[in-house]
């Protein structure tokens, strides 16, 4: 009888704290997993929605082409001139994206209110799709025309669009503001280094940094294919590596010939 006791007590003696802060920690653990995870499938949906945004917009740039004798809208430069890819006129794409909104097909999801005194958009296009090709800012700024496509040697190597760098301008009709709940502009058109992620650290910008998704960016290529890669990272000046910058000029031959050889004595590493 006395060892029937002692076996009832030890069996009711109920869960211990050590047995409580087991659970506990199991349940934490499980809530970190499942909220990682979550984590991991709204950027992964932010990345998809930003993707088909580009691609929406490559195929505006082919409509474009159809309609203007095989050229493509000018990069950017002057305010106000009607063959600009993007404006708040009726030029460049405005004719086959209409929309213009902060949630339109112009931004990324993952971009913030925008206050700016232009339409909101987080896309740029490579400067360097000009005619003539592959002329570096600020000479650039006076090419109002578009690069006629037929010139792009490597179309499927050569960058379309990418996701801008935010800046943080001081227009006259800005008021004060908390810059890190809005944006006020992003470059329409640059070369590597207006990509979010290039500058480990820049005055005037937004976390440039941290590409837009985690460690890679969105890239449309002149052949229309989405490419989500690193960006290009600073080395010296504004030069990146070979191959990144590589992907950015049209002329190959002449980057291979003549950009590359000087950029490389500059201090630009290969990769």
């Amino acid at each position: 009888m006395p060892s029937s006791v002692a076996r009832l007590r030890r069996d009711s003696r109920g869960i211990s704290v050590v047995e409580i802060l087991i659970v506990v920690s199991c349940i934490a653990i499980l809530l970190a997993i499942l909220c990682a995870l979550l984590t991991y499938v709204r950027q992964a949906g932010y990345r998809t929605r930003c993707a088909s945004n580009m691609l929406q917009l490559a195929s505006a740039f082919q409509t474009y082409q159809q309609d203007w004798s095989d050229y493509w809208p000018c990069p950017g430069g002057l305010m106000g001139d009607y063959a600009y890819w993007h404006q708040t006129g009726n030029g460049g794409l405005m004719q086959y994206v209409r929309q213009r909104d902060h949630h339109s097909v112009w931004c990324c999801p993952l971009m913030p209110d925008w206050k700016g005194r232009y339409d909101p958009r987080s896309y740029s296009m490579n400067s360097y799709l000009r005619e003539p090709a592959d002329v570096e800012y600020p000479t650039c700024v006076g090419i109002t025309r578009g690069i006629r496509t037929s010139n792009i040697s490597q179309m499927n190597r050569t960058v379309l669009l990418f996701e801008g760098l935010p800046l943080i301008p001081v227009w006259k009709d800005l008021p004060p503001c908390d810059t890190r709940t809005f944006y006020v502009y992003i470059y329409r058109c640059c070369n590597w280094s207006g990509v979010k992620g290039y500058y480990p650290s820049l005055a005037y910008t937004i976390d440039p940094s941290h590409p837009w998704h985690g460690t890679k960016s969105n890239y449309i290529y002149a052949d229309g294919h989405l490419c989500t890669r690193r960006p290009g990272r600073k080395t010296v000046g504004t030069l990146s590596t070979y191959k990144e910058m590589r992907e950015w000029y049209v002329d190959k031959g002449k980057f291979e010939a003549i950009t590359w050889p000087k950029n490389r004595l500059a201090g630009a590493p290969y990769e």
